[in-house]
């Protein structure tokens, strides 16, 4: 029931600017929210017995130092919540506020939306920023957010959204710091229990001035099961990061299994810090669409962090550009076994360290046993250490340039050790190495130690690991490229011999493919000269679709076991579709998700499913 205000008196609280006729009260503990009566006893009716109060005005800061977006904390009843302007803007953006009765209609909200941006604009700016790590912060100049929100220098005046509970709480500063013979036990401790785990650390330490200086690559650990790989990428993790309330399992930015949305957001929140991918759960038992869709997720991560690209172009509604995620970080992923198809151009985007159950790589019983929780306050000293010195530095981008040139020089000896002849391939997997590599210097800044006596630990077994890694990008590619040309060559054998013919995209026999000889497209003219005929299965011309060359994956795989070709012969048709996209000889399907490698194709009266084969493995155009 409504209660009316003597007309006589004035407005009962503030007035409603941009809602005419409104006027409100609003405190962290009671609100109300008026509407004058237009009747002939006039008043002030009362609509709401609350109101939201403001307690913060949050501004975030866009990528070019700009105003972006608005956020403000609102209390309604017992919920105080962070809400974007955006989200008041719909229903859905005040179903978090329990006690929020009456606010249903589109034109309550609008009001409540007025009442909100009233109180923010006589409150202070507060920055805000959508991810974690440096900033140009307003004013203030170059500031380091962590993800509990504190900032480095300490109590500068920002926030940061976004951030998931157990991120957040895991940024939080532990009880106590180490002193300089921890911090340097420490680094020794990780360095005779494993190679990988302190190039691990390594990584994590130059991730934290990523943007300061961008290594465009991701770091992959190609491990056996209970080998020491999520040990070495937790150690990593722990410069900024300690789980809690136990330091055991580390806290990931998300699991392998999760969505490749899920995957981009916490890849874009997590700016300048170590980063975890874990883990990826390939046997030799997966089914071919568990590897695609792991295939399609190391796509989208390496491609954008070697390539320094959006992970997925983002648009809104009217089509225009918006921001999209980025990786801000050098992506750590952690595998039990990586695609065994992976294509080698992701290769190249990497650095790869093979782990074997036995081999030393991580002592990964010391960890298991405790070894790894002893770490846990000098190495997180450590990562603060590396922040104020970064901080400090009037040239960052040369001072990391300078240690990349001084990691290089000592890694390289031992590449060409064991890599002679690399090729132009590899030099881009060195380089990017190598700036991983030079995090180690960072490491020996803040610790008081020499640079080359934790490099000298790494650097052979890393080069092993490289030369590893060539080989089997050399593999990778000498597969793909051999089973593309095989399939062409069959195919074009099996034209010439009468096994396989052309048909057009209404499904008609005839020399559909201009500039090449009937035969060429298994045609022959029948005798009383009425058309064409072809024998074998049907291949169909489709030059709207690329152009292209469709075949049913039976009809293709039969062909290639009939040529009795040791390159193309060993498959089933299951897993055809994938090796032959691997390769690069057929078209994807962008539009399909669990049917990437096929095309559903309407040919006359027939919806066939077919694979699109590149015609430029067969013919000379």
């Amino acid at each position: 029931m409504q209660e009316m205000r003597d007309p006589d008196e004035g407005p009962p609280g503030r007035l409603v600017i941009g809602s005419a006729g409104w006027c409100y009260e609003a405190f962290d503990d009671h609100g109300t929210v008026w509407k004058a009566n237009r009747g002939k006893g006039g008043g002030w009716d009362v609509v709401l017995d609350w109101a939201p109060y403001v307690s913060e005005r949050l501004v975030l800061i866009g990528e070019d130092g700009k105003s972006a977006g608005r956020y403000y904390t609102i209390t309604i009843g017992a919920d105080t919540l962070t809400k974007s302007l955006s989200d008041l803007r719909t229903a859905d953006g005040w179903n978090d506020f329990s006690d929020d009765s009456g606010a249903a209609s589109r034109a309550i909200r609008e009001v409540l939306i007025n009442i909100i941006t009233d109180q923010g604009k006589r409150l202070p700016r507060t920055p805000v920023v959508a991810h974690t790590g440096w900033h140009h912060l307003p004013d203030v100049g170059l500031t380091y957010v962590y993800a509990d929100g504190r900032t480095y220098p300490k109590g500068r005046f920002a926030r940061v959204i976004g951030a998931p509970e157990p991120i957040r709480r895991a940024a939080a500063p532990l009880d106590r710091t180490a002193d300089d013979a921890e911090c340097r036990r420490a680094v020794r401790d990780v360095a005779d229990h494993g190679w990988a785990s302190l190039m691990a650390l390594a990584v994590g330490a130059r991730s934290i001035a990523y943007s300061l200086r961008p290594v465009p690559a991701a770091f992959l650990l190609d491990a056996a099961p209970n080998s020491g790989k999520t040990s070495a990428a937790h150690t990593a993790r722990s410069l900024l990061l300690t789980p809690q309330p136990h330091a055991w399992p580390p806290v990931p930015t998300k699991g392998m299994s999760s969505t490749a949305t899920d995957i981009e957001c916490a890849l874009d929140f997590e700016g300048d810090m170590p980063t975890l991918l874990d883990d990826i759960p390939l046997t030799r038992a997966s089914s071919s669409a568990q590897v695609r869709e792991m295939e399609k997720k190391l796509e989208l991560v390496i491609r954008a962090a070697g390539n320094a690209t959006e992970i997925k172009g983002r648009r809104n509604r009217d089509l225009t550009a918006r921001p999209a995620n980025r990786v801000r970080s050098i992506p750590v992923i952690a595998a039990q076994m990586l695609p065994p198809n992976m294509q080698e151009s992701l290769y190249r985007r990497s650095v790869v360290v093979y782990l074997s159950r036995d081999g030393g790589e991580v002592d990964w019983r010391w960890y298991k046993t405790g070894g790894g929780q002893s770490l846990t306050v000098p190495i997180r000293t450590i990562g603060d250490r590396i922040i104020a010195h970064l901080h400090a530095l009037s040239d960052a981008d040369k001072y990391l340039e300078d240690l990349e040139e001084q990691a290089f020089a000592e890694l390289i000896p031992h590449v060409e050790a064991v890599l002679p002849e690399r090729g132009d391939t590899m030099d881009g997997v060195i380089t990017a190495a190598a700036a991983m590599l030079a995090g180690l210097g960072l490491i020996a800044a803040v610790t008081d130690m020499r640079t080359s006596d934790l490099i000298s630990v790494v650097a052979p077994p890393l080069a092993g690991s490289l030369a590893r890694q060539a080989a089997r990008m050399d593999a990778q590619s000498t597969a793909q490229d051999g089973i593309a040309t095989a399939v062409g060559e069959v195919l074009r054998r099996a034209f010439s011999r009468g096994r396989l013919h052309i048909r057009d995209e209404k499904g008609m026999i005839r020399p559909a493919v201009s500039g090449q000889v009937e035969q060429d497209q298994g045609l022959t003219s029948k005798r009383d000269g009425s058309g064409w005929e072809g024998k074998g299965p049907a291949a169909y011309w489709l030059p709207q679709r690329g152009p292209a060359l469709g075949i049913t994956t039976k009809n293709l795989n039969m062909l290639l076991k009939e040529s009795g070709d040791r390159r193309v012969n060993c498959y089933v048709d299951r897993t055809l579709p994938d090796v032959l996209l691997q390769a690069g000889a057929i078209l994807r399907n962008n539009s399909q998700k669990d049917r990437v490698a096929s095309h559903r194709i309407r040919v006359g009266a027939e919806n066939l499913r077919l694979l699109l084969l590149k015609p430029d493995l067969i013919w000379d155009f």
